[in-house]
């Protein structure tokens, strides 16, 4: 019996190493590697730009004032180029792990960067998100809206957020719609409806 218990624990022993040596399945980037050095080096040449005016190819807006707002997609090129930005701002150089880090980590989804205006401070507890593809309507898997709004001219309340959807299914080459909802007033039940028309196949 203490033979077998031996070979036992020796089998196991060599499962468990074996199991442990095998390599990891690599994640694939969503940006070719010449991709990458043309971000980072545009993220670099704009560096002095204002977040607003750096992302704005990648922004659609509705304007200004209560129930509009602005949405920016942030695509690899585009998130790959503001870490180049904040680099070259803050007079370091870019690392490139965390640059494969952070696209891996989003390389399966569609990000979204938002801001909303609405009429009280508490609005952005009421603010419900979908995008539509198809004729099908898809909800987030990450939200963030801050429940509480900064306050603008004409006491007009702005909430900057953050939405993340699933790629699957999504042709990189799609027509999708960013859809917000939010109430009105804080006791009223009056919703105001905010969208964003991105065309994928139009954004590095």
């Amino acid at each position: 019996m203490a033979r077998k218990g031996i070979i036992l624990f020796v089998v196991g022993i060599l499962l468990l190493i074996s199991g442990c040596s095998k390599k990891k399945i690599a994640v694939q980037l969503p940006i070719s590697e010449k991709e990458i050095e043309e971000a980072i080096e545009y993220g670099i040449k704009n560096a002095s730009l204002s977040t607003t005016e750096f992302v704005s190819d990648w922004t659609v807006s509705s304007g200004y004032g209560e129930g509009k707002g602005s949405a920016t997609i942030v695509t690899p090129f585009l998130r790959t180029a503001l870490l180049a930005k904040q680099a070259e701002m803050t007079g370091q150089k870019v690392k490139r792990e965390l640059i494969e880090r952070i696209l891996k980590e989003d390389s399966d989804k569609l990000t979204f960067d938002v801001l909303l205006f609405g009429g009280y401070p508490q609005f952005g507890k009421s603010v419900q998100c979908s995008l539509k593809y198809d004729n099908k309507t898809i909800q987030p898997v990450y939200q963030f809206i801050p429940p509480y709004g900064e306050m603008g001219r004409d006491y007009t309340q702005a909430a900057k957020g953050t939405v993340r959807f699933k790629k699957e299914g999504i042709p990189a080459a799609a027509k999708v719609v960013l859809c917000f909802s939010f109430n009105v007033s804080e006791e009223g039940k009056e919703k105001y409806t905010c969208e964003f028309e991105f065309d994928l196949s139009k954004y590095r």
